[in-house]
């Protein structure tokens, strides 16, 4: 079981408004702060969902999404959203999975996918850490691990 340590070298939180998308809100604070290694988590709701499951048989995404329907609510709350940051060759990689639930207290989630549109609001929280986490692409489960 490899690990490693990394000094946590500041906080950022970023807020983000209706209409938005979140990953891409989560990447562009990312890039913008230069995180190069670091952990985040976010809460607050959405109108439309986009996440994935990975299929170990498959070695694919499945990619699920939620929009509401005349008998549903509106928005999801986000219960929770945890993910970190990682390098991929230069390319910044952001790994997250994000669980939501709806009005009747149903739960769904997996792999943050582009496409969730925060609304009303969704706040996120960084942890920047000192030098770089790398991710190395593994062939044989056609996923981008972590290096350690």
């Amino acid at each position: 079981m490899p690990s490693r340590s990394f000094p946590v070298k500041e906080l950022i939180v970023a807020r983000f408004d209706a209409g938005e998308d979140l990953y891409q809100n989560i990447k562009q604070v990312v890039v913008n702060h230069a995180v190069k290694a670091g952990m985040f988590m976010v809460i607050g709701a959405v109108d439309r969902a986009k996440y994935g499951f990975y299929h170990p048989v498959k070695k694919a995404y499945t990619n699920l999404s939620w929009e509401p329907t005349s008998d549903s609510s509106l928005a999801l709350e986000i219960v929770n959203c945890t993910g970190n940051v990682a390098l991929l060759d230069d390319d910044v990689v952001i790994h997250a999975h994000i669980t939501f639930t709806g009005e009747c207290g149903e739960i769904m989630g997996g792999h943050l996918l582009e496409g969730c549109r925060v609304n009303p609001t969704a706040e996120l929280t960084l942890l920047k850490a000192e030098g770089v986490l790398r991710r190395k692409r593994n062939n044989e489960l056609n996923l981008a691990l972590l290096s350690i």
